[in-house]
């Protein structure tokens, strides 16, 4: 009997402990990322950012922008990034409208964190790690499989492979905009049930701590309002238009404000609020000038 006790205990203990040192690893792991030193300018936020800026056409530049990246994980990443790194002068946030919409806290503490949120989990704290535990409880089943798959990944990987980290990416060589798409996603950025959704909260709280991230560790923090087609920012309620425009000049934000750059209709996808290859192609040339003309 006891010898079956013993045995039940291990079998219950050591996937534990696996669970644990795999844990203890994977933290490790992520803390220990560091950019390559000649990286002096950084670029940060969700898939606008990753679409738009291609850094291989930029000196001394990296793109860290992430699909559906929200400011909780961008904050975390940008601390990452800075801890150890004083090389780091200047970063480039991506902020248009979109990131102050409720919609976005559907990737940090609704069902789509257990898509989204579990790439960032081992960058989190504590606290925060627990509070996606407690989120996406109708897909709860997907954000364990998620989590264990990520704790495998960063146990295995190199950290500068880690999928949280964000590189370039634009895949869309032809395309253009289309009106039906463009329309569908103004709905789903600021609209539920014909109402206007509320601003999200989490974003704007973290968003500030990047401000004044920025300002304690003396960066040069400058926002980029990505292109826009005509038709979905003509579209965008004047409550979300009004409120960016008094958040900016009240935290007295640097902005490069493209949302109306002009560019043809193939320099987009489908949706009209990212850029496509031959629009990202645009967008970096004009930052390649604007770089060049600082410094």
């Amino acid at each position: 009997m006891k010898r079956f006790i013993k045995r039940l205990i291990f079998f219950f203990a050591f996937p534990i402990v696996i669970l644990l040192v795999g844990y203890i690893i994977a933290l490790k792991k992520v803390n220990s990322y560091h950019p390559e030193k000649n990286i002096t300018i950084c670029y940060i936020g969700d898939s606008h950012i990753q679409k738009a800026i291609d850094d291989k056409l930029i000196p001394n530049s990296k793109n860290f922008g992430k699909s559906a990246e929200q400011y909780l994980h961008s904050y975390y990443k940008i601390k990452l990034l800075l801890k150890d790194n004083p090389q780091i002068k200047k970063i480039f946030l991506g902020f248009s409208y979109h990131n102050l919409s409720a919609y976005s806290d559907e990737f940090t503490d609704g069902e789509k964190t257990a898509f989204v949120g579990t790439k960032y989990f081992f960058l989190l704290p504590a606290k925060e790690q627990f509070k996606m535990l407690k989120s996406a409880k109708e897909n709860r089943n997907i954000l364990l499989k998620n989590l264990v798959k990520e704790l495998v990944n960063s146990n295995l990987k190199k950290p500068k492979d880690l999928e949280f980290i964000g590189f370039y990416q634009n895949k869309f060589n032809n395309s253009k905009a289309d009106v039906k798409s463009i329309n569908k996603r103004v709905r789903q950025h600021f609209y539920k049930d014909n109402k206007i959704i509320p601003f999200s909260q989490k974003n704007i709280y973290y968003l500030k701590k990047i401000i004044e991230l920025c300002k304690e560790k003396n960066l040069e923090l400058i926002i980029i309002n990505s292109p826009l087609h005509p038709v979905y920012k003509s579209k965008i309620p004047a409550k979300y238009t009004n409120f960016y425009m008094d958040f900016c000049k009240k935290n007295q934000l640097n902005v490069l404000d493209l949302s109306e750059m002009k560019l043809a209709e193939d320099c987009y996808i489908f949706d009209g609020d990212h850029v496509s290859a031959k629009g990202s192609e645009i967008v970096t040339k004009h930052f390649q000038k604007l770089i060049s003309s600082q410094n």
